[in-house]
Order: structure tokens, then C-alpha cells, then sequence
């Protein structure tokens, strides 16, 4: 593999960072993959996206996880090779499913032009925030076109998801900027739409080819909304944001 990167090494995990910002993860991720494992957690977010990655991952595969957390929610083969790249230095530093572990962020990646064949980001892209809704895209923008320069010709980028019905997502650009002045690092996410994800491959990975799979879940099934809160339950129909698949072939 042609990584083509020094970093400092700690606890076998690549430091891409400053281990001295800390993550809102840092401390919550425990909690977080215990909201994670609940059933309904599973049906709405992992299951069949789990099962979607094990089908497309092959032997020999170079495989970038953004957003890895401390553990995979799917199996990967066994001659594959699989890195970990995650903001949280706590999350990374358990992960024991990947075969790289790398703390840092994904606006500068570590790796030589056309050298991977797959990025995968489960729920990742919504925590790339700023201090305002310009840094946010801004932030994107650049994490995107990274992908585009360290995928092979042939390779993918598989990017899932949860995005904001049309009337959530107008109420979220509305007051996004004004609740994160309020509570700061704590106010991590800001989701975007379908429409914006298909914007924002154009601007970025034009010599690639979207697909977009939805996953549909019965109204009726109950979920923690914010992982990080896992006793905070709310039924799929008051929820307003779809899981989906953003697919990427080059």
C-alpha cells in the first residue's frame, strides 16, 4: 500500500493531530455504542448497511473507515486492509477491528493520489463542523475532494447517511449558526439534504457517478435519536430525517 505519510506514533495509532483538542466522543463513546447495539438503532441505521458493506468489500481490498468510532458495525475479509481514521483519539485508540489506526481528520488525508480502493463513512460527514454554517461546508467541500484524490480508478466512496426532510432542513439552516453560538462544541452535527449531497458531488467528484439507496423502516420503530442519549427513545415517524446510501463510483 503507497500511504505516503509520517506520523507520530502512540499506542500503535498514527498522530495525524494534537491530541490536545479533545472530541465530544472522547468520553461518550462507551455510551454511545451501547445506544448503537439497541434493536432499534440496528434496523434503522446498521443492519442492512452492514450487510451491503460485506457484500462489496472483497480480498485485497485498501479500505479507508472515516469516522471508524471504536468498533466496525460489519466483518470485513480477512486479506483485506482495512484503516481506521477517527477524530476521537478515545474511540481510536480501542479499535481493535481495524488494521491501521489513525488519529486525525479526513480534510487532509494521509495518502498518495489513487491509492485506495474504497472510502466508507458510516454517520460520519454530519459531525465535520465548524463555528458557523459557511466553515461547515467549507470543511466538507475540502473532505470531499480528498476522497476524489485517493480513490483508484474503479473504487468507490460509500457514504451513509441520515438527512433531513425538506422542512427540517430549512429550520436547520435557519437557526444552525445562532444554536451553535450558544452552546458551542457541543452542538457537533449539521445535516445535509439529498439535494446538497447530490450538489456536493457534482462540485467535487465530477468524474464519479452517484447512486442513492434509501432505507426504509417501519414508522412505528423506536430509536435513540441522539446516541449519546440512549434512554431518549423516539418513534421513526417523529423523526424527520431518512437513512440513506450515498454512492460514489469512479
Amino acid at each position: 500500500m503507497a500511504c505516503g505519510f509520517v506520523g507520530a506514533l502512540a499506542n500503535d495509532v498514527v498522530l495525524l493531530g494534537d491530541r490536545s483538542r479533545l472530541s465530544f466522543f472522547d468520553d461518550k463513546h462507551q455510551v454511545m455504542a451501547a445506544g448503537n447495539e439497541r434493536e432499534g438503532a440496528q434496523c434503522i441505521c446498521y443492519e442492512r448497511q452492514s450487510t451491503l458493506v460485506e457484500s462489496f468489500l472483497q480480498p485485497g481490498m485498501v479500505v479507508l473507515d472515516v469516522g471508524c468510532g471504536p468498533t466496525l458495525p460489519y466483518q470485513k475479509p480477512a486479506d483485506s486492509f482495512v484503516i481506521g481514521l477517527e477524530a476521537s483519539y478515545e474511540s481510536i485508540v480501542v479499535n481493535d477491528d481495524v488494521d491501521m489506526r489513525i488519529y486525525g481528520t479526513a480534510a487532509e488525508l494521509p495518502f498518495a493520489d489513487r491509492s485506495l480502493d474504497a472510502v466508507l463513512a458510516f454517520y460520519a460527514v454530519h459531525h465535520m463542523t465548524g463555528q458557523n454554517r459557511a466553515e461547515n461546508r467549507e470543511t466538507v467541500v475540502q473532505v470531499f475532494r480528498e476522497f476524489g484524490r485517493v480513490i483508484k480508478p474503479g473504487g468507490e466512496l460509500l457514504v451513509f447517511e441520515v438527512s433531513p426532510w425538506p422542512p427540517f432542513a430549512l429550520v436547520e439552516k435557519a437557526i444552525w449558526n445562532t444554536a451553535r453560538g450558544i452552546l458551542g462544541r457541543k452542538l457537533d452535527m449539521f445535516f445535509y439534504s439529498r439535494r446538497a449531497y447530490e450538489a456536493l458531488g457534482r462540485a467535487t467528484l465530477p468524474e464519479a457517478r452517484l447512486s442513492i439507496e434509501p432505507f426504509q423502516t417501519p414508522l412505528t420503530t423506536t430509536f435513540p435519536p441522539v446516541f449519546s442519549l440512549p434512554w431518549f427513545q423516539l418513534p421513526r415517524a417523529m423523526y424527520p430525517m431518512d437513512a440513506i446510501l450515498y454512492r460514489w463510483r469512479f
